[in-house]
């Protein structure tokens, strides 16, 4: 399992580097209103991805039994659907941008409707590779469509095609990723209309599908309030401090669920309740160990790094990023209650808590709205923190975890973070250029937490060694 997860998590430092260093370097050719139409468009695209999958590319991860031509029923109907959509989103687009005077929307949106079509074609074949535990594969593939597409989006930007060489980045990406997975998937797929076929898939992917609608809308609403009451700038300045708090959720959780959904899935067969609490608790400890650290250290040193290496004109997201960052920190813990739970046959119950977790963040930005942007965010993270801890209590009951071993868990990364955080603050109180301050207050920051993981080590490299130490058998497709 161990291996899986490094083969995932690696590829998504690297994707996501290589996005963060990508973005980064397109803030010196589009203004902040021009990434604005790019991040106000993919909640769209987003959300028909999303649509159109039906929850069946989960349901296929977690089946005991999937044959080839269940498997290219499901991907004929997803690739059926989202092709319906993808033309109903391109036809909108420019109405869309006529009524909420976003000048360069309608055909930034119509574009981008290409890479849905080529990403929902990519959902099939990689779940039928996750499903093999394949995560090897995939991470090559995913590493290959980043650097790939990249690569254009820094061509394009030097040869001044503006906002067009971020949009690039994303139809560039899909068609490598769609292609590829498609002919790696193929020995394991028989492609057929035969929907009927995918019925079972379809009941247990309708509550998956309920529950990723719900935590999109949960992610999305920011966006489209945020864009449609104050404008693209501002939007521009949420989307790229919402892109650095979900890094750990692209770089560890997000992946890491998916391998743990599967694993545990697979563990269920033959396994007992510890072996399965301790593979969670593994997961759960090393996430923490290095997410926390990581993103609360933007509390105090986003403020000298933006200053620092950031164009004037994105200044304004400094205050954003520093408490973004506190959510992106619970957040990556939070996500892992969905493969948690659906591991465990739970749709139904991941569905309500989906709904409590998108309910109540869709009306923390209503309420902050009238507060500004700052306002929104405040209450937007208090929301964050009070939710987490609510639904990873929730999931701990349901899954027969003890809160005990919960706690255990994040024990050393939450205190190596908060005593670091003690220290990094006193040592910035000593009088000093922001530089000085800014090396000070990190040198004590990274000191403390090497120290308490040192006396955290034998909890740590347990964990380490739990997960190195697991083997599952990978299940072939059977042919029919």
């Amino acid at each position: 399992m161990l291996k899986n997860l490094l083969s995932m998590s690696g590829m998504n430092v690297l994707k996501s580097g290589l996005q963060f260093a990508m973005t980064v370097m397109m803030t010196y050719f589009a203004a902040p209103a021009e990434f604005g139409l790019v991040t106000f468009s993919l909640p769209f695209v987003g959300f028909i991805a999303l649509l159109t999958d039906l929850g069946m590319s989960s349901a296929m991860v977690q089946r005991r039994t999937l044959d080839r031509d269940e498997a290219g029923a499901a991907i004929t109907l997803i690739c059926a659907i989202g092709l319906v959509c993808a033309v109903i989103l391109a036809a909108i687009a420019a109405p869309l941008a006529s009524g909420l005077d976003m000048e360069g929307l309608g055909s930034v949106l119509a574009t981008l409707s290409i890479s849905v079509v080529l990403s929902i074609a990519a959902l099939g074949p990689r779940a039928v590779l996750e499903r093999h535990l394949r995560y090897q594969t995939v991470a090559t593939v995913e590493i290959v469509a980043v650097v790939v597409s990249v690569i254009t989006c820094v061509a394009g930007a030097f040869l001044g095609w503006g906002v067009w060489a971020l949009v690039s980045y994303y139809v560039v990406v899909q068609v490598v990723r769609s292609a590829a997975f498609a002919i790696i998937a193929r020995r394991d797929v028989r492609l057929n209309f035969q929907w009927s076929r995918v019925r079972s898939i379809l009941t247990f992917g309708g509550w998956v599908l309920a529950s990723n609608l719900l935590n999109f809308a949960g992610r999305a609403v920011g966006n489209l309030l945020i864009g449609g009451a104050v404008g693209a700038a501002a939007v521009g300045l949420y989307g790229l401090a919402y892109q650095i708090m979900i890094l750990p959720l692209m770089v560890i959780t997000w992946p890491g669920s998916g391998v743990l959904m599967a694993t545990l899935s697979r563990q269920a067969v033959t396994g007992s309740l510890k072996q399965r609490n301790e593979i969670i608790c593994g997961v759960l400890s090393l996430t923490a160990a290095v997410v926390f650290p990581s993103m609360l250290y933007l509390s105090f040193g986003a403020d000298y790094l933006f200053t620092a290496f950031f164009p004037a004109k994105w200044t304004g997201i400094i205050p954003l990023v520093g408490l973004m960052a506190i959510a992106g920190a619970a957040q990556s813990i939070t996500a892992y209650s969905g493969a948690m739970l659906l591991s465990r046959g739970k749709a139904q119950l991941q569905f309500w808590v989906s709904t409590a977790n998108s309910l109540s963040t869709i009306v923390a930005f209503v309420v902050g709205l009238r507060f500004g942007l700052i306002g929104i965010i405040k209450i937007y993270l208090a929301v964050t923190l009070i939710v987490s801890i609510a639904t990873m209590l929730i999931t701990s009951w349901e899954t027969n975890l003890p809160v005990a071993n919960l706690v255990r868990a994040l024990a050393p990364a939450t205190v190596a973070t908060i005593l670091g955080l003690i220290a990094a603050n006193r040592a910035m109180e000593i009088p000093a250029s922001p530089a000085s301050a800014w090396l000070l207050g990190t040198t004590a920051y990274i000191v403390t937490i090497a120290i308490c993981y040192l006396l955290f080590h034998r909890q740590l490299v347990r964990s380490l060694l739990g997960l190195r130490d697991l083997e599952l058998s990978k299940e072939r497709v059977p042919a029919t």
